[in-house]
């Protein structure tokens, strides 16, 4: 017999369990990709074919046809390649990388995107499918294939929680990082392989990089954070390819302070945990004290930095780390501008001091590394310390700067395809605003650097970008003072005084013939000295950060892959022998 309150009641029910079921469906599409359909991005999502929630191949597809979201990814123009950040809307955004300016044109019609920046004149047109936009953009000239896909933004203070020292089951470690000029990037290095990567968020726990440092697809690394450490999965290093856990390293941070003169510095102290174990130079837990490592800047405005992570993995390694502000310099006083290679170098000692101070560190045990201009400063401030236990200097440290500079010069401009007459006279030019800057007061020479700068000017190598060619046009120029500090430098004194042990080391391809005349001088001013705890290490493909650089490209950093193998181990193993023959002695 035919019941329609029966039936309706039935009806209802099955209506509403179809409801919930496509509700359900809705959800885990919406949850795989939580950057999509969040807030009020939902609203914006297309309308959903309705039985189309009940087939296998859509019911947790990771479908999306939003803009909203951070995109990263790169284009190829003119055979090198090119980081993009674009942060999108549906009608709007922003271009944060290679440069940052407001998008004049934002448009999703269907799957066909486009994208303007009228400043540039630059056109985007591509094809949105799910996370992925590819195509073509062009900018008046120049045409490039694009690739981008989309990632989310995550708060600070979250990323900051997952930067550290991260060790593998079989002692291997990971380091993960992140500059004060891109807080809200990470970067991950393999210790042992020296690979390096950009790692790029797909949730608040989830990270993912490429096959080179800027290069965001295809995903060859992912990282998924828990508690106690890290999930890798890395298609590129053996063993890794189905996943690993590394488990963090416990190390606390402290904020300090510390002055020198009227210069208070501010920075990050990193302690190592001890939990019963020897410490790296075999003091049992109840009288321990730590080795330590200053950090010094290279130049420029620099805040804290760890080099690439470097200062957790001597952490994690036993010592403690005191990364701080330049003066001048995020929360550090003073003015890096006015201040002289002396005034750095006593800075990194005052922070040495500070540290000789704690009941927990060892007073004849602290060292200092630099790199680039640091690789002067630190071991110019070994030898204003007399218990310094060593000194690491990377890219820099056996001439002058300005003698350095006049190697560079004659590199870059090499490699830009200037003729022999031009570089000669480039060089020529240089070598006599050096001598400017070394001898204020020598008239005549002014009066022939005035007459050679009026063609020199309008040369086309005054202006090639990445080298130190420019020069004042007014004797009374700013320009002049600012160098007169530290260009001139002569690191030989500092070298043949100091008692701390030295590691110079040297990216080959930094600037080759450059590179070969600091080994030189570096070991004549020790062998003149009679030293001989020094060791200096040229590694063959580096560059001036010591990254290994692209054969086909040396000046292209997307693309880079590595640092050498094992080049932070043997800074750390080295140090470590230091320590503990400072240990030794009385």
């Amino acid at each position: 017999m035919y019941h329609p309150r029966v039936m309706i009641k039935i009806t209802l029910k099955t209506f509403l369990l179809i409801i919930v079921t496509v509700t359900a469906g809705l959800s885990c599409i919406g949850h795989a990709q939580p950057s999509a359909t969040t807030g009020a991005q939902a609203s914006r999502l297309p309308s959903w074919n309705f039985m189309s929630a009940f087939s296998k191949r859509d019911a947790c597809a990771p479908v999306q046809t939003a803009l909203t979201g951070e995109w990263v990814g790169n284009s190829e123009p003119s055979g090198r390649s090119e980081f993009l950040h674009l942060s999108l809307t549906e009608n709007a955004g922003e271009m944060l990388k290679p440069l940052k300016g407001k998008l004049s044109l934002v448009q999703l019609e269907g799957s066909r995107v486009r994208i303007e920046m009228s400043s540039i004149k630059l056109v985007m047109i591509g094809t949105l499918t799910g996370d992925e936009i590819e195509g073509e953009a062009e900018i008046p000239g120049t045409k490039a294939r694009f690739h981008l896909v989309r990632t989310v933004k995550v708060a600070s203070d979250i990323l900051a929680r997952y930067v550290g020292a991260y060790r593998f089951r079989n002692g291997d470690y990971i380091l993960i990082d992140r500059f004060p000029n891109t807080q809200d990037t990470l970067w991950v290095t393999d210790v042992k392989s020296g690979q390096t990567r950009t790692i790029f968020p797909r949730s608040e726990t989830q990270f993912t990089g490429g096959p080179a440092l800027y290069v965001a697809s295809p995903t060859r690394q992912t990282l998924t954070f828990r508690d106690g450490g890290v999930d890798v999965r890395d298609l590129d290093l053996k063993g890794r390819e189905k996943g690993a856990f590394a488990a963090r390293v416990p190390i606390r941070q402290e904020e300090v302070t510390f002055k020198n003169g009227d210069v208070t510095l501010a920075g990050t102290l990193l302690l190592p945990e001890a939990k019963g174990k020897r410490s790296v130079t075999g003091a049992q837990p109840s009288r321990l004290l730590r080795p330590a490592l200053v950090f010094v800047h290279g130049s420029g405005p620099q805040s804290r930095e760890m080099y690439w992570g470097l200062g957790y993995l001597y952490a994690a390694r036993g010592f403690a780390v005191l990364a701080y502000d330049k003066r001048g310099v995020g929360k550090s006083t003073g003015n890096w501008r006015e201040a002289t290679f002396q005034d750095f170098a006593d800075d990194a000692v005052a922070g040495a001091r500070f540290l000789q101070a704690r009941n927990d560190i060892a007073a004849n045990q602290i060292g200092f590394w630099g790199q680039s201009q640091g690789g002067w400063i630190a071991p110019l401030a070994a030898s204003r310390l007399p218990e310094a236990a060593f000194a690491v200097a990377l890219s820099g440290g056996g001439l002058s700067p300005a003698d350095t500079e006049l190697f560079d010069s004659e590199y870059e401009l090499s490699k830009a395809g200037y003729t022999a007459k031009e570089i000669g006279d480039a060089l020529a030019w240089q070598k006599l605003k050096n001598e400017i800057i070394a001898s204020p007061t020598a008239n005549d020479k002014w009066d022939e650097y005035t007459k050679l700068r009026l063609t020199a000017k309008d040369a086309k190598w005054f202006r090639q970008p990445g080298i130190d060619i420019y020069g004042a046009e007014k004797r009374d120029d700013p320009f002049w003072t600012f160098m007169r500090r530290s260009y001139s430098y002569d690191p030989a004194p500092a070298l043949r005084g100091s008692k701390a042990p030295l590691l110079a080391i040297f990216g080959e391809l930094d600037t080759p013939k450059g590179v070969e005349a600091q080994v030189r001088a570096i070991k004549q001013i020790m062998e003149q000295a009679g030293r001989r705890d020094y060791i200096v290490k040229v590694y063959p493909n580096g560059s001036h950060n010591l990254m290994e650089v692209p054969t086909d490209n040396p000046n292209e950093w997307v693309r880079l892959k590595r640092f050498p193998p094992g080049i932070f181990e043997e800074m750390v193993d080295w140090a470590t022998r230091q320590v503990r023959a400072a240990k030794q002695r009385p």
